[in-house]
């Protein structure tokens, strides 16, 4: 089976060189790497790699979901591979990933650690934890590096929701749930996330309005508990953002947190 690796970028050309440094040192090549590029300036790719990589430009800032979709859109292979320009992955990565879709999975789900001052941690490992409830919930350890999958299945499903800022990886496993696509997890195999100072998606405004498009779009899969939990993390952001003065919202996650009480 043919496997493309796809690789949304913004102006991290540094971070680039590593992530694609541990793609080139995989045991298992993968038959294809895309980088799109939407950043402010194009990126630079080593000699060494730029005639193996075949390079993507969207208009700057189009966004990660966008950029992953660009990439899938391109893609010769049947399997699709994502990684960030900030991440990694171990040297059996695809290797370990080829097995699974050889045994059956329309889909690969791999451990996410993470990476501090040269340190590796464990971070998420979504082993047995995926399930609808949780996701309507939390993220169980799902990002956009350490999942892989059939390309008829992404397009099945429309691949990433290019309308939600934030939880777009949880949504595409969600709607690959809804499918009935077969989700392995791999507990043992190890997708890295690099923790750096570089900008990160930490704004709470922006995460806060990730969380009302997510809640909205997935209202009529919310119990009471779990609808009233995600409105009242969308205050806590709103509040730690300054959109939302602190009294007012106090009052508002109070009775939030009474009427879930209530109907849990």
């Amino acid at each position: 089976m043919r496997i493309s690796c796809i690789i949304p970028t913004l102006d991290r050309s540094e971070m680039l060189q590593e992530t694609l440094r541990s793609v080139f040192t995989q045991t298992r090549a993968v038959d294809e790497i895309i980088v799109v590029d939407n950043g402010t300036q194009p990126p630079t790719i080593s000699a060494e790699y730029a005639p193996r990589v075949k390079v993507i430009r969207l208009s700057s800032h189009s966004g990660v979901s966008k950029a992953r979709n660009a990439g899938a859109a391109e893609a010769a292979g049947e399997i699709l591979a994502f990684l960030d320009d900030d991440d990694l992955w171990n040297p059996d990565y695809i290797k370990n990933v080829e097995k699974a879709f050889t045994e059956g999975a329309d889909c690969v789900v791999s451990r996410l650690d993470s990476m501090e001052d040269g340190r590796i941690v464990p971070h998420k490992n979504a082993d047995t934890l995926l399930t609808l409830e949780n996701l309507l919930m939390f993220n169980p350890g799902i990002t956009g590096s350490n999942i892989a999958l059939k390309k008829a299945v992404f397009s099945s499903v429309g691949g990433f929701d290019e309308h939600l800022p934030t939880s777009e990886d949880k949504s595409l496993v969600i709607e690959l749930l809804r499918s009935g696509a077969r989700i392995a997890t791999l507990p043992d195999n190890q997708a890295i996330r690099r923790v750096h100072a570089e900008a990160r998606l930490t704004d709470p405004r922006t995460l806060a309005t990730g969380v009302d498009r997510f809640t909205a779009k997935y209202r009529e899969l919310m119990d009471w508990p779990t609808y009233f939990f995600n409105r009242r993390k969308s205050f806590r952001l709103r509040v730690d953002g300054g959109t939302l003065s602190a009294y007012p919202a106090l009052i508002l996650y109070a009775l939030l947190y009474r009427l879930t009480k209530r109907k849990a």
